[in-house]
Formats: structure tokens, sequence, C-alpha cells
């Protein structure tokens, strides 16, 4: 007993000498980490009062415990590193959870009952971009004319802007010959649809179908032949019609409109126009068998007052223009009259031709007598025989007789030059067909 007695003197002698000085370093330092912890703790939180743990008589255990529980980060305004037990009261929330401000759940059309303004139609802004020159890329000449255009209008109506290869070049140049200036304004305004701008400035049928034609449009081309159809389309109308044409050599269209002249031909003959036509035009006038004449007399004078106009020029179209009557038609007395003794220069060389003396002598010999197979003297004189003409009488005239295209009627020149001159002041009445 003594033994261990002197043992556990010797342990605690040495202990007191060992553990003095690092204990009292060691409580320092707890004192100093408890109260920094501890303040820190205080300053930043709003906790309440806490338990703490009764004392631990054992220094190591003390030590071991508050060096673990000092430990925080000191960047942290909490820290979980307490031991120590919190204790917080909530605050009771005294509202109805079951309530809410928005109304009951209904369908949308019937809680606000959406009903869109009234707008423009969606057409109307889109011909208004169409025809706005500034929102265009693509440009048009037409002799010294530019339009601004929508390539893709263009191609929608037009064959020939769908078959254009250079579309990427944003322009196209027309010919003068095919289209004019009005036409293509015309036409273009058609395929937006505009047709308040249609007014002016105007373009004539015979416009619009070169163009319309050369574009590739079917619809307006079918317009202007539904146009050309109507059978009030005939006289004036029509040569006013078939020399556009021929300006614009459209062959068909040309041809159609010489053939509703009809009996607007003696009052044609009276105009100025007539002795300004062409050789060809002439020749397609004085052979049609629907020129309304009263005598096979008046195609031959009609012959012989456009070679009059300019004989100098005109005398080497002289058998041309006789080839166009019918002389087999005319009657017998003016027959005599031609191979007679004449006081104009015109008549002199006729009546001096060989070729046309002989010809008259031919359908004369036959033609003088009453009774004549004129069928049978044509195949034996191997002469050209002919249809009848359009035989028409005007009470007008002075020396038309009826029934029209009679044998034995004879009149001079100058009568109907008179007959022409009396056309211009008052229009035919519509002429009575024999």
């Amino acid at each position: 007993m003594e033994a261990a007695t002197d043992v556990d003197s010797c342990w605690d002698e040495k202990d007191d000498l060992v553990d003095k000085k690092a204990v009292d370093s060691l409580a320092a330092e707890l004192a100093a980490a408890i109260t920094g912890a501890y303040m820190l703790k205080k300053k930043f939180t709003n906790f309440c009062p806490v338990e703490v743990k009764p004392k631990v008589s054992d220094p190591k255990l003390i030590l071991t415990e508050k060096l673990s529980d000092a430990t925080f980060d000191e960047d942290s305004e909490s820290s979980s590193s307490f031991t120590s037990t919190e204790t917080v009261t909530m605050e009771e929330d005294p509202l109805n959870k079951s309530f809410s401000c928005l109304p009951i759940k209904t369908p949308s059309n019937e809680n606000l009952k959406c009903k869109q303004p009234k707008k423009t139609k969606l057409g109307t802004h889109i011909l208004r971009l169409l025809g706005d020159p500034a929102t265009g890329a693509f440009k048009v000449y037409v002799g010294k004319y530019k339009f601004i255009c929508h390539i893709t209008v263009l191609q929608l109506h037009s064959q020939y802007f769908r078959d254009h290869h250079d579309i990427n070049v944003q322009k196209v140049h027309l010919p003068a010959d095919k289209v004019t200036p009005s036409s293509f304004y015309v036409i273009y305004n058609w395929m937006l649809d505009n047709t308040s701008k249609l007014q002016k400035p105007k373009c004539s049928l015979v416009e619009l179908y070169s163009a319309s034609k050369f574009l590739g449009i079917e619809e307006l081309v079918e317009f202007c032949w539904k146009i050309t159809s109507d059978v009030n389309i005939n006289g004036s109308r029509a040569f006013a019609l078939f020399l556009e044409a021929y300006t614009w050599d459209i062959p068909t269209f040309k041809n159609i409109m010489i053939s509703r002249i009809g009996d607007f031909f003696l009052n044609l003959v009276a105009s100025k126009e007539f002795v300004e036509l062409d050789l060809h035009s002439v020749r397609e006038l004085l052979s049609m068998n629907n020129v309304g004449v009263n005598s096979e007399i008046e195609i031959f004078m009609s012959g012989v007052r456009w070679l009059s106009h300019d004989w100098k020029k005109r005398e080497v179209y002289l058998h041309k223009i006789m080839e166009c009557v019918r002389f087999f038609l005319l009657p017998p007395p003016f027959l005599r009259f031609l191979v007679g003794e004449q006081q104009t220069k015109v008549f002199d060389v006729i009546s001096k031709n060989k070729k046309i003396v002989r010809t008259v002598y031919k359908v004369f010999v036959y033609t003088s007598a009453e009774v004549c197979d004129l069928a049978q003297c044509a195949v034996d004189q191997d002469l050209e025989l002919g249809e009848q003409r359009n035989w028409i009488y005007n009470p007008r005239c002075p020396y038309h007789r009826m029934p029209a295209g009679n044998q034995g009627q004879f009149f001079t020149y100058q009568q109907f030059l008179d007959y022409l001159e009396s056309l211009h002041d008052s229009p035919p009445r519509p002429p009575l067909d024999s």
C-alpha cells in the first residue's frame, strides 16, 4: 500500500509539474474561445436564451468538448456548431387559407366575351403595297418610260415573264413595236386588279391585243377576240381597227377587220385614208365579195381614184389594180366606153394598155348580147369568173339602179366623184340589198 501511495504521489507531483502550465494556457485559450464565440453568436442572432450544459469535472473532457464546439466559420452569421438546444415560438396565421381573390373559373369566352375589331381586308393591304412603286424591285422599260413592278405579279399572269431567264438582272426592255407604254400601264393595273387607274392613259383594242399576245397573257387575248366578235364592230369602226392592225403588223386581226367594212366601202373610197392605203390593202379591198357597191363600175372607178392620187408612182401598179376588177360583170356600155377615146390621162393610158384592151374585147363580145351565158363565156375566153358582189342600192345616189348590178348601167368618172363628195356631208342611210 505504501508502495502504491508512493507511486501515485510521484505521478501527481510530476503531473502538477507538467500540466500546470499547459492547463493554464489551455484554460486561457478556452475562456477566450468560449467568450468570443458566445459574444459573436449573441451579436448576430436573435435566438432565445440557451440552456448551458452542466460543468464536467474532467478538465480533459471539458477541453475536448469546448474546442470542438468552438470551431465555426467566422464569415457566417449563424453556425451549426452549437450543441445547445434552441426553441422558437411561431406566430399563428389568422387568415382563411381557402380564400382566393380570383373569380370562379369559367370558359374564357363566357368571361371576357372576346370580339376582334373590324379590320381592312388583307387583300386591300396587299394591293396597296403592290401598287406602291417604292416596294417594287423589278424594272420594266417600255420606250423612254420605266415601270417599277413586282416580278411575282408579272409571272403570275404573263408567260413571257415566266420564261424570262434574266430575272436576276431585275430589269427587262420590251420592244416598242409590240408593247406601248399605255398598253403596259393598263395591263399591269389589270394584273393588280386596280381598275380605278384605268381611266387614263387609255390604249386601243389593237394595242392591248398586240401587247397581250407578245407577253403571253391568254386571258386578255381571249378578251380581245371576244370584243372583235361583236357584230356592232363594222363599217368605220372596223376600218379604224384595220388601220391599227396594219400599223402593228397583225395579219389575222387585220383580215378580220377588213372583212367587216362591207357597206361602208364607198364611204371609205371617198376618204383620204383610202388613197393613202398601200397597194396590198387596196387590192384586198377591191377583191372582196362583200364590199357594198351598186355596180362593178364602182370597183373600177375606185381603183382609178387610188391610182390617180399619185399617178407618177402608182402607174406601175396599173395591172395589179385592174386584176381586182371583174370585167365580165361590167355592163357592155361601159366596156365600149373603155376602148374609146378618153379625155383624162389615166383613162387614156388604160384605154391604150394592150392587156386591158384585149381583156375588154374578150368580155365585150359575149356580154354585149342580152342573152349570154356568162359562165360559158368566161371558160371560152380564159376569163377568171369571180363571184357576185354584195350589191346595194342607195337612193341618195343619182345613178344607182334597182336591181343593183344590172348590165345596162353606165356613168362617168365625174359622176362617181360627185357622189363620193356627197358622202362627206351626210352619212349614208343603211343601204338596201338587191
